[in-house]
């Protein structure tokens, strides 16, 4: 209530005051000089714009570019070609026309004995006769012989050397007889050809005069063509060799009569 009382007398006394101002401005005389009131404005600006920007761009880019892309594209495509060269030369010399052992056949015929027979024998001589194939020149009979002279026994006996050299004086002949020719009677009259061995071996296995039984082996045998002509100073024929003359293998057998 104190503080009301207050406040009242303070209204009071201002209005008071304005009263009394109000008739000293009647007598006032003085001339109106105009507004001499300087405008001292003194607002001033001061303010500082501290509006300060504190707008901080905190977008930070933090991506981490995890692309991670490997290439596994691994080129496993491994050369499985296995392709093994199997073209085996299977080409194999089945021409046994030429299957002589050690002999070269070259230009010569090539010879295989067929069936023989005996056809005499005495105490010192034994003569056999067969067939050969194929057959050489231009006719069709051919024959081979055998003679065994003198005392022939088990062994191997060279065709060529010594007394086997010459058809004259062999004790283990063999002769060819090529093309031949007979009288009219039938007799042989002679032969187109005829062959001497010039190389080759013949081993007799076993031999009897009184049977005639003969089982011979022949390997590396070459006869060559030879002349045949009568040799009276031994009542045989001879054989010599004939230039550039033909040739005949016979392939390794053994011959059992």
């Amino acid at each position: 209530m104190k503080n009301f009382s207050i406040i009242v007398v303070l209204i009071f006394s201002f209005f008071f005051f304005v009263s009394c101002g109000s008739d000293d401005d009647e007598g006032d005389t003085t001339a109106d000089t105009g507004d001499m009131a300087t405008d001292t404005d003194t607002n001033t600006d001061t303010g500082t714009d501290t509006d300060t920007d504190t707008d901080t761009d905190t977008n930070t880019d933090t991506g981490t570019d995890t692309d991670t892309d490997t290439d596994t594209d691994t080129d496993t495509d491994t050369d499985t070609d296995t392709d093994t060269d199997t073209d085996t030369d299977t080409d194999t010399d089945t021409d046994t026309d030429t299957d002589t052992g050690d002999i070269d056949a070259g230009d010569c015929a090539v010879i295989s004995l067929g069936a023989m027979k005996i056809d005499g024998s005495i105490d010192s001589y034994a003569y056999y006769s067969g067939t050969y194939q194929p057959g050489t020149g231009t006719a069709v009979t051919d024959e081979i012989n055998f003679e065994i002279y003198s005392e022939t026994t088990p062994g191997t006996y060279d065709l060529t050397e010594g007394y086997n050299a010459s058809y004259s004086s062999c004790a283990q002949c063999i002769i060819v007889y090529e093309d031949i020719v007979y009288d009219n009677e039938g007799y042989f009259d002679g032969a187109g050809k005829y062959y001497y061995p010039d190389r080759g071996t013949m081993t007799v296995n076993s031999f009897s005069y009184d049977s005639g039984s003969l089982n011979v082996t022949l390997e590396n045998v070459r006869l060559i063509q030879v002349t045949r002509e009568y040799d009276s100073e031994n009542d045989r024929f001879k054989s010599e060799p004939v230039e550039n003359g033909a040739c005949i293998v016979i392939q390794d057998t053994t011959v059992n009569i």
